[in-house]
C-alpha cells in the first residue's frame, strides 16, 4: 500500500514584529524510497523512543501496512506507521515529530494522513505519557485491557519508565 499519496499543507505565521508573514510548507507523503533513515533514527532518539538502528527502522517501515512522513523541503520532520491484519485491526506505531516541528500542526497532519490509510473499525495505539489528549482529538479512547510482552533491556526500560507494570 505504498506510493501515490501526497499532499501539501502551508502554515502561515506572523513574526513578532508584525510586519512579516512567513509561510512554512509541510508535505505529507508515503514514499519510502526518499527517507533518510539516519535522520529518522535521530528524531526518534531525540524523542526518547527506544534505541533503534537506522537499518532496523527502515525494515520496520518497509514491513508496515501504512507509513506516512512529513517533510519541510528536504528535511524530514515527522513519521508514523501502522501494522494490520488487513481485515479487522490496525495498530499505530512510531508516531514521532521532530522537536523543532512540534506545535506547528505537523502531528495533526501526520495522524490525519495515517488514519486515512486505515480502513478498519478497530485501531490501536500506544502513546507516550503526556500525549493522550492529542490522540483523543482523533477519537482514541484509553484502553484498559492491554498487556505487553517484552524481553531483556526493553523489559527493564519499559518497567522503569512506567510503560509496563507487574501483574498483581
Amino acid at each position: 500500500m505504498h506510493g501515490g499519496f501526497f499532499c501539501a499543507w502551508t502554515r502561515q505565521t506572523t513574526q513578532a514584529s508584525g510586519d512579516r508573514t512567513t509561510q512554512t510548507k509541510y508535505e505529507l507523503s508515503d514514499e519510502l524510497s526518499t527517507i533518510d533513515w539516519w535522520a529518522l533514527a535521530n528524531i526518534m532518539a531525540a524523542a526518547n523512543l527506544f534505541e533503534r538502528k537506522a537499518f532496523d527502522i527502515a525494515r520496520a517501515f518497509h514491513g508496515s501496512y501504512a507509513s506516512v512522513f512529513v517533510h519541510k523541503g528536504d528535511e524530514l520532520g515527522a513519521a508514523a506507521r501502522a501494522m494490520s491484519d488487513r481485515v479487522y485491526y490496525a495498530t499505530v506505531f512510531d508516531v514521532v515529530v521532530a522537536t523543532e516541528h512540534q506545535k506547528c500542526g505537523v502531528g495533526r497532519l501526520l495522524m490525519e494522513g495515517l488514519l486515512a490509510k486505515l480502513p478498519f473499525k478497530r485501531v490501536f495505539l500506544t502513546s507516550v505519557f503526556g500525549k493522550e489528549d492529542f490522540y483523543a482529538k482523533f477519537g482514541f479512547l484509553r484502553q484498559t485491557n492491554a498487556m505487553g510482552l517484552y524481553e531483556g533491556p526493553a523489559l527493564t526500560s519499559a518497567v522503569q519508565r512506567g510503560i509496563l507494570q507487574a501483574n498483581a
